[in-house]
């Protein structure tokens, strides 16, 4: 009556196996909602970026100069000092005040990257100052990762993105030793 040939045996299998796989869905879409919500809540942890301004007395300082390779050097030390009270506020357990010097170091970065962008007389841009600044940023990728593993999940958010900013800064500064202008042409108006 209820042998392996019976309908009914039949039947309970397909149940059987319908209820597993139902199952098996069911304990998936719940283990990808949970970390969803793990994920969401993450953002909502972390702190919100500082400013990126940079005191007027400093940017003036930096950009006095005539020279773009002196607005160069001096926007690179000042950079230097920066990171390196950010590594110090770091070490030291204050984040915000790392946060901050963060801040100031991506708004001397960009500011002095404008500036050094800007055409001259001649309709020219000053190469030599742009390879420097390029060269000079550099230097402080290793020093923004270290710092970006010292900062806890809170903080980290923006050393990563500071990372990303000085990538971009580097690329902006070298795309005119690309670009198609680079070689002089002779004046052809005459």
């Amino acid at each position: 009556m209820f042998g392996p040939d019976t309908p009914f045996s039949r039947i309970h299998w397909i149940v059987v196996r319908l209820s597993f796989v139902s199952g098996i869905l069911i304990v998936l879409s719940i283990s990808f909602s949970t970390s969803a919500f793990a994920q969401r809540q993450d953002l909502f942890d972390s702190a919100p970026p500082p400013l990126l301004v940079a005191s007027k007395e400093e940017l003036m300082r930096i950009l006095a100069p005539a020279d773009n390779e002196d607005k160069a050097r001096l926007a690179l030390e000042a950079m230097n000092a920066h990171l390196s009270k950010a590594e110090a506020a770091a070490s030291a357990g204050s984040f915000d005040g790392s946060y901050t010097e963060l801040g100031h170091f991506c708004a001397i970065m960009q500011r002095t990257l404008s500036a050094l962008l800007v055409y001259n007389s001649n309709g020219r841009q000053d190469l030599g100052a742009l390879k420097r600044f390029d060269i000079g940023l550099r230097r402080f990728l290793l020093r923004l990762e270290n710092l970006r593993g010292e900062m806890p999940s809170t903080h980290e958010a923006f050393a990563a993105k500071t990372i990303h900013y000085l990538q971009d800064t580097r690329d902006a500064a070298l795309k005119p030793m690309f670009a198609d202008n680079v070689v002089a042409v002779p004046n052809s108006d005459k």
